[in-house]
């Protein structure tokens, strides 16, 4: 193969091209960094359009031209003198827009979850640009003779390497695409490598290492080997933390801190996932259930959108996942409501206290009151639940919110609301299996059914002024048997269902 035939750029993002890809004889090549096939011939006129647009640069910025600034026959002192005076300035300017654009990069999280999306970060340049300024400083290296504009001009081409390739990065978490974690782990390993060659910046090169190794088992888990991809997922989150350690005192990427911290958090998640995906035998049905939790859309704005951000929230739902999975095959057991039904559907049993007047004039009473409520907890997936609360709670207010009711009250009632034997619904429940019932996956948290019950419960009282409600104490969660109907469901023992509950689709939420 012609020797200038070695050393290619992908017309797509202007990364180089890796010379093992192109020892073949194919017409055809693979950008490791942004993954797009190409011809050959056009990497190759890429390269000869990139490098004629550096040497015009050069030109420009060398007295005398490139080839005057770059003959050998001119000393080390003419040479560190045109650097400084003609060329540095010149590169100084650039780099400092590249250089704020890295930083800013490096206080986003760069990780995503599998099947997951996140388009949030938007760099402020191209990748082109940044490999176009990259084989800049690759031609003016000679004119660095020394030691400080050479340790300079490595800082320069060390951040603008990296800057460029996870630019590539940002594009692919924004993409949930076949093999991008594989060019995740070739983007994340050149942006360590450079940030391992740069001082000061040995953090960095230990974020980029975890990531990598994080990326690695991601794209094991995908291919069926959650054991695998466990041991990438505890190395990486090790290497992050080793990052999150050596940051104290660092004068270049203090601005990581809080990237890194989500970044730790998501790792602890994912090797969560594997080793859960891995104890419930990494069946088909297993890593597809999984799959459906990772592809639910939520809302990432609103009252709502910051806890559904939070990385530790998957990491719960894999929990109860985990726990249902094995109470299915009797190694673990749940907490189960009597009843028949040959399908669980999973609540969050809350206490919920609150007071109101009775009475009129000098028969007037204050009557305290503790109500149970149940939450349905996959009311995260049904958007009306989330602006209309009471839709997935058992409304044990629903006959207190009549016009007049409380004005009605002769001073003899002991409560207001209406719970429909749910108290002893849960206080019947206990530990169990599942007597080879279906199991409803809960998708929302502890944290979140206890918002939600908050809602309600500012709801009802935004709807009886004579109401005072304290906050909403989530006791824990219980399932509940209904008997299936079709793709709904109908209630067996539970009095009193949430509306969400009533029009359950059941192919729209996981079952085990």
């Amino acid at each position: 193969m012609p020797e200038d035939m070695v050393a290619l750029r992908c017309k797509y993002c202007g990364a180089p091209l890796d010379a093992d890809d192109l020892k073949d004889d194919s017409p055809y090549v693979t950008c490791p960094s942004c993954g797009t096939t190409q011809q050959r011939i056009d990497a190759k006129a890429y390269l000869d359009q990139l490098m004629g647009q550096v040497r015009s640069w050069l030109n420009k910025a060398v007295p005398g031209g490139a080839a005057m600034g770059m003959n050998s026959s001119v000393d080390a002192v003419a040479r560190h003198n045109i650097f400084i005076n003609n060329v540095q300035p010149k590169i100084d300017s650039e780099f400092g827009d590249y250089k704020f654009g890295l930083i800013s990069m490096l206080s986003h999280v760069m990780m995503v979850m599998p099947f997951s999306v996140d388009g949030t970060l938007r760099p402020s340049h191209t990748s082109e640009k940044a490999f176009e300024f990259g084989a800049k400083l690759k031609e003016v290296e000679p004119l660095a003779v020394s030691d400080d504009t050479a340790a300079a001009l490595t800082e320069a081409s060390g951040a603008t390497d990296a800057y460029a390739v996870l630019i590539n990065n940002s594009k692919l978490l924004a993409e949930d695409k076949p093999g991008r974690y594989v060019l995740m782990f070739n983007n994340f390993t050149t942006a360590a490598n450079d940030f391992a060659a740069m001082r000061g910046y040995e953090p960095a090169a230990s974020r980029f290492s975890g990531l990598a190794l994080l990326s690695q088992g991601c794209e094991a888990l995908m291919n069926g080997d959650p054991a695998g991809a466990f041991g990438h997922f505890t190395a990486g989150t090790a290497k992050l933390k080793e990052a999150k350690g050596s940051l104290a005192g660092n004068m270049k990427v203090p601005v990581m801190g809080p990237a890194l911290d989500n970044e730790i958090k998501m790792g602890d998640t994912l090797a969560q996932l594997a080793n859960y995906v891995n104890s419930m035998g990494g069946t088909k049905e297993v890593f597809d259930a999984v799959r459906k939790i990772m592809t639910y859309t939520y809302p990432d704005t609103g009252q709502w959108g910051y806890m559904f951000k939070r990385p530790a929230r998957t990491g719960e739902i894999l929990t109860c996942m985990g726990d249902a999975a094995r109470a299915r095959t009797g190694e673990a057991s749940i907490t189960v409501a009597k009843g028949d039904g040959d399908v669980l559907l999973p609540f969050w049993y809350v206490k919920l206290n609150y007071s109101f007047e009775t009475g009129s004039l000098w028969k007037k009473k204050s009557v305290t009151v503790s109500e149970d409520l149940l939450v349905a907890a996959d009311f995260t997936i049904d958007a009306g639940c989330l602006s209309s609360p009471r839709t997935a709670v058992t409304d044990v207010f629903r006959n207190a919110s009549s016009p007049g009711f409380l004005d009605k009250l002769s001073g003899n009632q002991g409560s207001i609301s209406d719970g429909s034997g749910i108290g002893a619904l849960v206080s019947g429940a206990g530990p169990s299996g599942t007597s080879g019932r279906r199991i409803v996956v809960p998708l929302s948290t502890r944290e979140e059914g206890e918002k939600l019950a908050e809602e309600y419960a500012k709801y009802a009282a935004g709807t009886n002024k004579q109401l005072r409600l304290s906050n909403p104490d989530v006791k824990g969660l219980i399932y509940i048997p209904f008997r299936s109907s079709g793709n709904g469901v109908v209630p067996s023992g539970l009095g009193l269902v949430p509306e969400h509950t009533a029009s359950l689709d059941l192919s729209r939420v996981v079952v085990l």
